[in-house]
């Protein structure tokens, strides 16, 4: 369910739905929905997402751009 109250994150990815399909960014110990800080989470999902033997292609944005399918940042 989608807050509108809350600008929570969210991801999309370029080979899934880019911008079409959205994920919550879930932290990987408790597993809650994170709130939206526009460097941490880019910071976290390159982290999660990224390494040296494994590059994907993704977006982030706050609730209000995600429902207007509109990445803020991505890291292509």
């Amino acid at each position: 369910m989608v807050n509108l109250d809350k600008e929570m994150a969210w991801i999309t990815f370029r080979d899934d739905g880019f911008e079409i399909k959205w994920y919550p960014v879930l932290c990987s110990i408790t597993k809650k929905h994170l709130e939206w800080d526009n460097i941490t989470i880019m910071q976290y999902c390159r982290n999660q997402f990224n390494n040296d033997d494994n590059w994907i292609y993704f977006g982030i944005a706050p609730t209000s751009q995600m429902i207007q399918k509109h990445s803020v940042r991505d890291n292509m």
